[in-house]
C-alpha cells in the first residue's frame, strides 16, 4: 500500500507540476524548482525500500539528486513531453539546449586581428566553425521552438570571408561527407562524439595540406583504421542528460580512441602540475574520469584533461616539424588531442581559463601555424572574443 500510495502521489504531483510554467528564479516567496524537488522527495521518503527496488534504482540513495532527476525524466518521457528543465528533445531523439540570436561582430573582429598578425609574420592561420546538434539543412526542432546556432555561424562565416580570414565550415564538410547529425553527436550531450572529433582532427590536417601549409602526411596518422576504438556501451550521460535523467532519452556509448603505432609524447599542463611523457594513451587521457558514474563524472573531459588555460605538447618523432598554436573551446578538446601525433610542438589554449599574457606568449612562441575552433555557443564569449592584441584594436574591422 505504501508503494501504491507513493506512486499515486508522485503521479498526481507530476501531472500538476507539468501544468505550471517553469519560470526561472522565485515565484512569489517560493523557489519553484526547489519546491518541486522537495515535494517529490518528501513523497518518496514516505515509502519503504520496495518502491526503490521496484523501479530498479539499486545503488542509488533516495536522497540522491540523480534519483529525482531520473524519476522526473521517466515521467516526462511517458507523457511525451518535449521540454524538460530547459532541455528540448529534437525529432531525432537527441537532447539540446537552444542558442539565442547573438551579435558575432566582436568575435569576428578579434579573430581577424589574430589572423592578420599571423599573416604579417608570414605564418598560417585556420579557423574552424564547429556545428552543434541542429542541422543547417534539416528541421528537427519541435513546433514552437527556435534555435539560432546556424544563424550565428552563418554570420560569423560571412564576416570572416569578408575580412579574408581562412576558415573551414565543418557543417559543409559534414554535408559533403554525408554525415548524419544523429550519428555525429551524443544523444544526451551537445558535443560531438569522439569519433566525430577525430574526423574534425582529420579535416584540420587535410585543410592545412591542401593549403600548402604542410606537406602530405602519411594517412596512418589520420586514418581511423590505424587506431583502436574502444566503445564503452551505455557509459556516458551528457550535460543535457544530467538535467533530464537516464530514462528520458537513454544514455550514450563513449569511445576511447588510441593509435596502434608507437608514440612518445610529452604533455605539460602547468596550472595543474601535470607533466607526463609516454605513449599517446598515457599522456592524453585523464583515466580518473573514465568510469561509469552518470551524474558526478564527465568522461568527455577525460580527453586532454578537460578545460585548461594552457597545455604544451612535444613529439620529436612527429612527421611535421612545425610549431602549432591551437585555440579552442570544449569542442576542440578531442580534435586537438590528436594534433601532437602530427606536429613536433603544439601549444593549446582555452581562453576561458587562460590567465597569462597572451601577447607576450605569442611573440615568444612564434607559432608556424595557428588553428582556432569554436562552436556557436561560444561566438560571443571570451573563448573567441578575446582581446588578443590590444595594440591592434581597429574600429574599422
Amino acid at each position: 500500500m505504501k508503494v501504491l500510495a507513493a506512486v499515486f502521489l508522485l503521479a498526481v504531483f507530476y501531472i500538476g507540476s507539468a501544468t505550471v510554467p517553469e519560470v526561472a528564479g522565485i515565484v512569489g516567496d517560493i523557489d519553484y524548482q526547489a519546491y518541486k524537488k522537495a515535494a517529490v522527495i518528501s513523497a518518496v521518503r514516505q515509502t519503504d525500500g520496495a518502491y526503490h527496488d521496484m523501479l530498479g534504482f539499486e545503488g542509488f540513495s533516495l536522497r540522491n539528486k540523480g534519483f529525482y532527476i531520473d524519476l522526473n525524466g521517466l515521467m516526462a518521457r511517458t507523457m511525451g513531453r518535449r521540454y524538460m528543465n530547459e532541455i528540448v528533445k529534437l525529432d531525432n531523439g537527441h537532447l539540446t539546449d537552444l542558442i539565442e540570436e547573438e551579435d558575432t561582430g566582436l568575435a569576428a573582429a578579434q579573430v581577424t586581428k589574430l589572423s592578420r598578425k599571423q599573416g604579417e609574420n608570414g605564418k598560417a592561420f585556420l579557423f574552424l566553425l564547429a556545428p552543434m546538434q541542429i542541422p543547417k539543412y534539416e528541421g528537427i526542432l519541435p513546433p514552437g521552438y527556435s534555435d539560432y546556432s546556424n544563424r550565428n555561424l552563418d554570420e560569423m562565416a560571412a564576416a570572416l570571408g569578408e575580412n579574408g580570414v581562412e576558415y573551414l565550415d565543418l557543417r559543409e564538410e559534414m554535408r559533403k561527407d554525408n554525415m548524419a547529425y544523429a550519428d555525429a553527436f551524443f544523444v544526451t550531450d551537445h558535443h560531438w562524439t569522439p569519433e566525430t572529433g577525430f574526423w574534425a582532427y582529420k579535416k584540420i590536417i587535410e585543410s592545412l595540406a591542401q593549403a600548402g601549409t604542410i606537406g602530405p602526411v602519411d594517412p596512418m596518422y589520420t586514418d581511423i583504421g590505424s587506431f583502436d576504438v574502444e566503445v564503452l556501451e551505455g557509459f556516458f550521460l551528457g550535460s543535457s542528460g544530467k538535467r533530464t535523467g537516464i530514462y528520458y532519452a537513454g544514455v550514450d556509448d563513449f569511445a576511447i580512441i588510441s593509435p596502434r603505432f608507437e608514440t612518445d609524447i610529452l604533455v605539460e599542463i602547468p596550472e595543474r602540475a601535470i607533466s607526463r611523457q609516454g605513449g599517446f594513451s598515457e599522456v592524453t587521457y585523464d583515466e580518473r574520469l573514465i568510469k561509469l558514474d552518470y551524474f558526478p563524472e564527465n568522461p568527455y573531459d577525460a580527453y586532454g584533461f578537460g578545460r585548461n588555460g594552457f597545455k604544451h605538447c612535444e613529439n620529436p618523432g612527429a612527421p611535421v616539424d612545425l610549431k602549432v598554436l591551437a585555440i579552442g573551446d570544449s569542442f576542440s578538446r578531442i580534435p586537438f588531442a590528436f594534433l601532437p601525433l602530427v606536429f613536433t610542438e603544439c601549444g593549446q589554449m582555452d581562453m576561458r581559463a587562460y590567465t597569462g599574457d597572451f601577447q607576450a606568449y605569442y611573440s615568444e612562441y612564434d607559432p608556424d601555424v595557428l588553428v582556432m575552433l569554436a562552436n556557436p555557443s561560444q561566438l560571443t564569449e571570451v573563448t573567441i572574443a578575446y582581446d588578443y592584441f590590444k595594440d591592434l584594436v581597429s574600429p574599422g574591422l
